[in-house]
């Protein structure tokens, strides 16, 4: 399969693209992404009103875009973004949303991974994200631990969604592409204990695993001094916004968050933006990092099983 057959399977399997509906796709001005941003908008525009347009990167995930685009976005009702950053969870991303746009977003991709991790049988991703979304609707606690000391427990409120990201897009709807995740936005101020992070964190593999502390829903201390460095200096980036558990089975850690959050067997965590998610905080930042393995309890009870899904 080419490029342009994987760009069919984004329009007809996953956006579900109808003719005339007005689509934007969104790119960075030179490379990979622009590339696969060519091949959807040559195929988008063989199935409704499509639009390439190259926007400067952000210089930082959950940066809002320039004012002009966000405009764009909000005039249309497919957006595509292949960008080096990512504009998931931004006040323009949500605008453009509520009125009732498809937002596909797809930061840091690769053509390695757009070719790999985006054709897969849909209808059975929906049953395994369905099954696992389950098991967190109507949550009171959840209990995260690993062999290599993540041990942190956060507790969920009543009305908060669980995010079901199963690749298929319906109007009104935010999510990446390659999909495959199941998240959720703990109650702010609930979250405490310890997580290591052993995968990859800032776009990038994670050779030395590392500790952050959390206490009353904020991180305290983090072994990564980049990572700290940028949570600390921004209003609520220490908010640990979200917890979230791959789906993917052609998901493969590559040290792209991207992908990385996205494989099957691994749970990872963010700090910042939450209000995408269901959550109250929105600032500018928005940062995963994936660590292997995990175990999950949910009341109580065994979901996960280092890694194995048990159901």
């Amino acid at each position: 399969m080419d490029i342009r057959g994987v760009a069919r399977i984004v329009w007809e399997s996953c956006i579900r693209a109808e003719g005339g509906e007005k689509a934007l796709v969104l790119s960075d001005p030179t490379g990979e992404r622009l590339e696969i941003a060519h091949a959807l908008a040559e195929v988008g525009d063989t199935i409704c009103d499509c639009e390439l347009v190259r926007m400067e990167p952000t210089g930082m995930n959950g940066r809002e875009p320039a004012p002009e685009v966000a405009r764009m976005m909000l005039a249309s009702d497919i957006v595509i973004a292949p960008t080096q950053y990512s504009i998931t969870h931004t006040k323009a991303s949500a605008a453009a949303a509520a009125k009732g746009a498809k937002v596909a977003t797809l930061p840091g991709i690769t053509k390695d991974m757009f070719m790999r991790a985006i054709p897969l049988d849909y209808e059975e991703l929906d049953k395994v994200c369905t099954a696992l979304k389950e098991r967190f609707m109507d949550a009171c606690v959840i209990r995260v631990t690993t062999t290599k000391g993540t041990d942190i427990t956060m507790e969920t409120e009543k009305g908060r969604k669980v995010c079901h990201g199963n690749g298929i897009f319906k109007p009104g709807k935010i999510k990446n592409l390659p999909d495959g995740e199941i998240a959720i936005a703990p109650k702010e101020g609930s979250s405490n204990g310890t997580v290591v992070f052993d995968l990859s964190s800032l776009n990038q593999r994670i050779k030395e695993p590392f500790r952050v502390e959390v206490k009353n829903g904020n991180a305290t201390s983090c072994g990564n001094k980049e990572l700290w460095d940028i949570l600390s200096s921004t209003e609520n980036g220490t908010n640990l916004a979200e917890l979230g558990i791959g789906t993917n089975p052609k998901a493969r850690v590559t040290g792209r968050i991207l992908e990385d959050e996205k494989v099957r067997g691994t749970a990872h965590i963010a700090f910042g933006t939450n209000a995408e998610l269901g959550g109250r905080i929105q600032t500018s930042i928005h940062l995963d990092s994936v660590f292997d393995r995990p175990t999950i309890e949910v009341d109580g009870k065994v979901i996960i099983k280092e890694g194995e899904f048990i159901f």
